[in-house]
């Protein structure tokens, strides 16, 4: 902790202070509740009616009491601006955080005491101080107190640990604080600030030999390239047939005429990665929380990996994200952008799978051109899910199964079975992986294998 005073010339007084409109303040009487008041009141107006001056002293102190104490709290938290900072909010499991809070009085009025109650997800642990259990499940608070002068600021700083994977809440923060005898307690709920955001375990390199397939080899499709929506090439009359969302509305409104836009192709390895959460193959008997830590993390392993590699990467899982009633989806992209993208939502999904993988499978993969490169990483395998696979080779697809756990192997003609992956993350982050093993069940897969 540390203090400061700020000039005073932009103080209580100023304009900007008086005018600024704060979160809300609520004032409770601690000693003089309504009861003492209304007594107060009663003793004065007997003691005026009876002619008795001790009882009209006595009503009047407690009430002048009362009111001078409730304006002290009440102005005092005029001037007060309270923030917290967070020093990184993308972060991987290991790392280490600090939270700032800073609480600055900007006015005459000394705050005699005070109460900042910070809360955090339990996914944080912290390192310089023992937390007490929050207001709400998962949620853990810390508890500081001190004292403000008038015109200082106060520093205090929190360091925490990145437990777990997940979006774990910084906030909100509660400022209690009162007039000098604990009369009146003045309460302050400042909003939480941005929340720290843990990466899944991965690796960083991986040295895999994974047959990726490039859509542009020998597969005759429909389209010869492939279109890239964030690089326009210029614009053209529109024709019939043309999707309405390609209108371009700014060359239409110059021209005159109905203009559409033309995006630039562009080739390559086109990816996608389809991550199931099933880790038993009937809802009620429950979850491998490991396990299903373990293929969130393989997947944002090959994420990285295929996107270090420049190819066209798609993220699909049958798990909600956070906050949202919608599952895990990441289009085809590519870059360091994209990249985080894959790894943040991989951040927020819950381990629960929430609808049939089979489902997901289905929807996204008729988003990909024949010869694209299909990777599903699974713990469990049922027959629904291998007639999928099936369905999808015979539509010159590459699938590549990553099987975790005791998933089975099975037999399908052209499917590669990538063993030994559900150990790249044994042992630190860092170091290289080896090779992985690559097996081809059956004859070779449909097209050209790079």
């Amino acid at each position: 902790m540390n203090g400061k005073r700020p000039r005073p010339g932009s103080g209580w007084f100023s304009r900007d202070v008086l005018a600024a409109v704060g979160p809300p303040v609520t004032v409770r009487g601690q000693v003089f509740t309504t009861p003492w008041l209304a007594a107060a009141t009663v003793a004065a107006g007997a003691g005026a009616a009876l002619g008795s001056r001790p009882l009209i002293v006595l009503g009047v102190l407690v009430l002048a009491c009362a009111a001078g104490m409730r304006g002290w709290t009440v102005l005092m938290l005029r001037g007060v601006n309270l923030e917290t900072a967070v020093s990184e909010t993308r972060c991987l499991p290991g790392d280490r955080v600090r939270i700032t809070t800073t609480l600055t009085n900007r006015g005459p009025l000394p705050l005699p005491w005070l109460i900042l109650d910070l809360d955090l997800g339990i996914g944080l642990r912290v390192l310089d101080r023992a937390p007490a259990p929050g207001g709400d499940p998962g949620r853990q608070s810390i508890r500081i107190r001190s004292r403000l002068g008038p015109f200082e600021r106060v520093t205090w700083t929190t360091d925490v640990a990145c437990e777990a994977r997940g979006i774990h809440p910084v906030g909100p923060l509660t400022l209690r604080a009162g007039d000098p005898f604990g009369f009146f307690v003045a309460r302050q709920d400042q909003p939480a600030a941005e929340p720290v955001v843990v990466f899944p375990r991965f690796r960083s390199r991986l040295d895999l030999r994974l047959p990726l397939r490039d859509p542009l080899g020998s597969t005759r499709v429909r389209h010869l390239l492939q279109r890239d929506p964030s690089r326009i090439a210029g614009v053209r009359a529109y024709q019939p047939g043309d999707p309405y969302r390609s209108i371009h509305w700014r060359a239409t409104a110059r021209l005159g005429e109905i203009q559409v836009r033309v995006e630039e192709p562009s080739g390559g390895v086109r990816l996608g990665i389809f991550l199931n959460l099933d880790t038993f193959d009937h809802y009620w008997e429950g979850l491998d929380t490991a396990l299903a830590e373990r293929a969130i993390s393989v997947a944002a392993s090959l994420a990285r990996w295929a996107d270090d590699l420049g190819a066209s990467v798609g993220l699909y899982a049958n798990g909600l994200t956070a906050g949202t009633d919608r599952t895990l989806r990441v289009p085809p992209r590519r870059g360091r952008d994209h990249q985080a993208s894959m790894l943040g939502g991989l951040a927020s999904i819950s381990p629960f799978s929430t609808v049939p993988f089979e489902k997901v499978l289905r929807a996204e993969t008729v988003r990909f051109p024949p010869g694209s490169t299909l990777i599903v990483i699974t713990a469990r395998l049922p027959e629904a899910t291998q007639a999928l696979i099936v369905r999808l080779l015979a539509a010159r697809q590459s699938v590549i199964l990553v099987p975790l756990g005791d998933c089975p192997r099975p037999a399908i003609p052209g499917l590669l079975i990538q063993h030994d992956l559900s150990g790249v993350l044994d042992g630190e982050i860092e170091p290289v992986d080896g090779p992985g093993t690559i097996a081809t069940v059956g004859p070779e897969p449909h097209g050209d294998v790079a």
